[in-house]
């Protein structure tokens, strides 16, 4: 560059045609002293008949030497969002609960590998045979499923009870292959049984079409439609259930 080049005063004031097109206040007082913009905008702005703050003081103390960011700083939304687990799935603010397409994409409801053992489900299922108990009042259940009076009232219990921990066989079903399918039920969802056979394994039964024999002690047991029982463990719980005739497969 020419040693003859003009230099350029970064402070100095804008020329008139300049100032009338860009519409920057031509009001702002400059500092003589120094001739720089930012003192003499500190000392507009802070009123010192309303203020104890000295304007002098102020731009020593908090603006001097600083490198002071004027705007907001651009935020990227491209940036990386937070993930939950190892599904990679993106966390949204202000939502506080995933989604189902989520749960399952995070396998929140799978049983691993290592836990599908049936003797791991063994307490589970002493645990139920004492909650079916003290949901009878401890009485016979099969005698209460026997007796006429007393018969609707057992019912209306024995459909409302959660079966995770209960030990269902498969009586009858259209797919032959689920028939002699036994073993304690691990989860229930709205469509299918998942049990964890004597042999290790998980099996996933739906109950459409399929009727279970239910193990409620050792002496006894009962029949139990899977069409009849086509809800979750908690809507079922709280419906209201009335007598319909049913159609045997």
């Amino acid at each position: 560059m020419s040693s003859n080049a003009n230099t350029i005063d970064l402070y100095a004031q804008l020329p008139k045609n300049v100032k009338s097109k860009s519409g920057a206040p031509t009001d702002v007082p400059m500092d003589p002293a120094t001739g720089k913009f930012t003192p003499a905008f500190i000392e507009r702005v802070i009123d010192t008949e309303k203020s104890d703050v000295n304007a002098k003081v102020a731009y020593s103390d908090r603006v001097k030497g600083r490198m002071l960011l004027l705007t907001n700083p651009f935020k990227d939304k491209t940036s990386k969002l937070d993930k939950i687990g190892d599904a990679g799935i993106g966390k949204k603010s202000g939502r506080k609960k995933i989604t189902a397409k989520e749960k399952r994409q995070l396998k929140i409801y799978d049983i691993p590998e290592e836990a599908r053992r049936y003797e791991l489900f063994l307490p589970l299922h002493r645990l139920w045979t004492k909650y079916i108990s003290s949901l009878f009042g401890d009485r016979d259940i099969a005698s209460q499923l026997a007796d006429a009076k007393q018969q609707q009232q057992a019912l209306g219990r024995l459909i409302k009870a959660d079966l995770h921990g209960a030990k269902l066989s498969v009586e009858r079903s259209k797919c032959p292959n689920f028939v002699g399918i036994s073993g304690i039920v691990a989860q229930e969802t709205k469509n299918a049984f998942k049990l964890i056979t004597p042999d290790n394994r998980l099996v996933v039964v739906p109950k459409t079409r399929c009727v279970f024999a239910l193990e409620l002690s050792s002496d006894s047991q009962c029949l139990i439609y899977g069409d009849q029982f086509m809800y979750r463990a908690s809507e079922r719980a709280a419906k209201k259930f009335k007598p319909k005739p049913t159609v045997d497969l």
